[in-house]
């Protein structure tokens, strides 16, 4: 288990009166699931644009947090039904997580994308036949997975790791994959593969945000307005940042 406790940011008010420490909010307990580039683990850090910006937000409210590393997002689930966390990031939203938990507004945009082999030139994602014929994965139980159950494509069974992905595309054990257009090139990358055996198209683009259980809502009504407006000064910040480098 790899955890990350940010210490910098929990205020105590004094207690005028008395000058006794008011009580402590507890730790925000995340999980993190491993998604490069978005969120993952180098050289035992962690790393990724989902885990800065997730600091960021934090950081600007002033919030104690752990970070647990889960291996996918079914993991991430199985813990927020379980209570043992209060919430994950990155994700997109569907029915199951929004059952448990709130979804914050956009940190990021995720494009899911169809990777298939260049050589494979009858393919064709997108067409009918390719819906009712072609045999595809995705991570398992990853929301990207279970979205393709629910269209009533041809899913095999997916692996836990998102990386083994490509593996079952390149024996062709499958004809198609989806996941996030940059974990594709990420993976490209990663392994050394040629881009040019590879096709792509995009099929959904949707929001990245970050969920919080009902649950530790209950405790904190007022958590998710002021994570809401943390994550509003981020995208400030970074179009800052854009605007001097320019």
């Amino acid at each position: 288990m790899i955890r990350q406790l940010f210490s910098g940011g929990v205020m105590m008010l004094a207690l005028l009166a008395n000058a006794a420490w008011a009580e402590v909010k507890p730790v925000l307990r995340m999980a993190m699931p491993e998604y490069p580039p978005y969120t993952y683990v180098q050289d035992g850090q962690y790393q990724g644009e989902g885990y800065d910006a997730f600091v960021f937000i934090m950081r600007h409210l002033q919030r104690e947090f752990e970070i647990l590393l889960v291996p996918n997002y079914g993991r991430a689930v199985t813990d927020l039904q379980n209570n043992l966390i209060d919430g994950l990031f990155l994700a997109s939203e569907n029915a199951e997580r929004n059952s448990m938990a709130v979804f914050s507004d956009p940190v990021s945009v995720t494009r899911w994308t169809w990777v298939w082999l260049t050589d494979n030139t009858q393919l064709r994602p997108g067409s009918p036949r390719f819906h009712d014929d072609a045999v595809v994965s995705a991570q398992l139980n990853s929301n990207i997975y279970l979205w393709l159950r629910q269209q009533g494509y041809q899913v095999a069974g997916g692996p836990n790791n998102i990386r083994d992905l490509f593996r079952l595309l390149n024996a062709r054990r499958v004809d198609a994959i989806m996941l996030p257009e940059q974990t594709a090139l990420t993976v490209i990358r990663e392994n050394n593969y040629a881009r040019a055996h590879y096709q792509f198209k995009v099929e959904r683009e949707l929001p990245f945000a970050i969920y919080i259980s009902k649950a530790f809502l209950a405790q904190e009504p007022d958590f998710m307005a002021a994570l809401n407006q943390a994550i509003a000064r981020y995208h400030q910040a970074r179009l800052v940042k854009q605007q001097d480098a320019t």
